[in-house]
């Protein structure tokens, strides 16, 4: 009985780990995203994120990127993470993430609320 006991607190720590190093990581890329120079930032997005801005701009990623107003780095304020899908809020913007094979990666960045209402959608510099 003591043996499954400390399996089952064992799987329950775990568990509890497990959520947290997704979190992490995602907020890890939308800080690197968000800090980066714009063509590091380039290789962070997801694929249709990239050919949509490349596509709506006209230019190459790094190009595009450099000329939107996207906020700086910043401190991490909230993380949710749902499935593959994942929202950072940092100090000056809203980053939303897919997990891919390779990890986690952009699909939108430079998002803000214009209005406080849930049910309204964001606004994004870049998305896809």
């Amino acid at each position: 009985m003591l043996k499954q006991l400390i399996t089952i607190a064992g799987m329950v720590v775990l568990a509890g780990c497990s959520a947290a190093v997704p979190q992490g990581e995602a907020a890890a890329v939308a800080q690197r995203f968000a800090s980066a120079a714009p063509a590091e930032a380039c290789g962070l997005l997801a694929p249709e994120t990239l050919a949509q801005l490349e596509r709506r701009s006209g230019e190459g990623c790094a190009a595009a990127l450099a000329g939107l107003d996207l906020a700086g780095g910043g401190a991490v304020h909230q993380v949710e993470v749902a499935g593959e899908s994942a929202q950072v809020k940092l100090a000056g913007q809203v980053v939303f993430l897919a997990r891919f094979p390779q990890g986690w990666l952009v699909t939108a960045a430079g998002c803000h609320k214009p209005d406080p209402d849930p049910a309204e959608p964001y606004e994004c510099e870049v998305e896809p």
